[in-house]
């Protein structure tokens, strides 16, 4: 595989786990710890896959067992020597040290994880300023929009960047990360089409709100390091509700 090091959750899971080398993930498979059903962290395409998707990590992790013969015990004697204090080591304090959250690998964390953190904080940051968004252009006009009378719906052209963001918002909340293409334009599209809208309606307060929502929502999608990508959370959510609000009480 091209990936030396893996990162880790369930489905329900938000907070990822990891570096794991090959070997540690086999053991953790051979554990019951990984299933068919633990998502992997792919960077190259900044995307979570399900291990039993991937044949190829999946044979290596599950190999088909072989019939084995077992010969007659024989007595082994260990060279360790147990005290009261010994304990087993728990697949806990693995993750633990994987992590980088002992006190001996504390100064070992990978940045990976940090950017996984980051990828996840951009995440949900721009799918709640999308729906935010969706709810500021449409439910101002909802029984327009509800009518689709297309000649009413041009009068109010917001509700179709209202549909689009409402489109982009569920696939994000799929966890489609491929959309960002399309949240990008979202972001330029909504603050020139928006501003040119309250420029001439003399409404310049909302414009500020509106670039907020653009600028934090586009940066969402690119900023891997957690300070920038919580900032442009911050930004991308104020700014839509600060659009929200005007366009609720306009």
């Amino acid at each position: 595989m091209p990936t030396l090091e893996y990162y880790i959750r369930k489905p329900e899971e938000t907070e990822a786990r990891g570096p794991f080398s090959m070997e540690q993930l086999t053991s953790l498979a051979e554990n019951g710890q990984v299933d068919d059903a633990t998502l992997y962290y792919d960077a190259a395409n900044e995307t979570w896959n399900l291990i039993g998707n991937d044949k190829e990590l999946h044979d290596l992790l599950f190999p088909a067992k072989k019939s084995l013969r077992v010969k007659s015990k024989a007595i082994v004697h260990t060279l360790n020597t147990e005290s009261v204090d010994d304990r087993p080591i728990t697949v806990g304090d693995m993750l633990a040290a994987a992590d980088g959250r002992t006190e001996d690998t504390k100064d070992y964390a990978d940045p990976a994880i940090a950017q996984a953190r980051a990828a996840n904080i951009g995440l949900y940051s721009a799918l709640i300023s999308t729906i935010i968004c969706a709810a500021a252009f449409i439910m101002p006009h909802i029984d327009v929009a509800l009518s689709m009378d297309p000649l009413a719906m041009l009068g109010a052209p917001l509700i179709f960047l209202g549909i689009f963001n409402l489109v982009l918002g569920i696939i994000l909340a799929l966890g489609a990360t491929e959309a960002y293409p399309f949240v990008r334009f979202a972001a330029m599209l909504g603050f020139g089409f928006v501003g040119t809208v309250l420029y001439f309606d003399g409404q310049y307060l909302p414009i500020v709100s509106a670039a907020a929502a653009s600028v934090g929502l586009y940066l969402s999608t690119i900023l891997i390091n957690i300070p920038g990508a919580m900032t442009a959370g911050v930004l991308s959510v104020l700014g839509s509700f600060g659009l929200a609000f005007y366009f609720f009480n306009a």
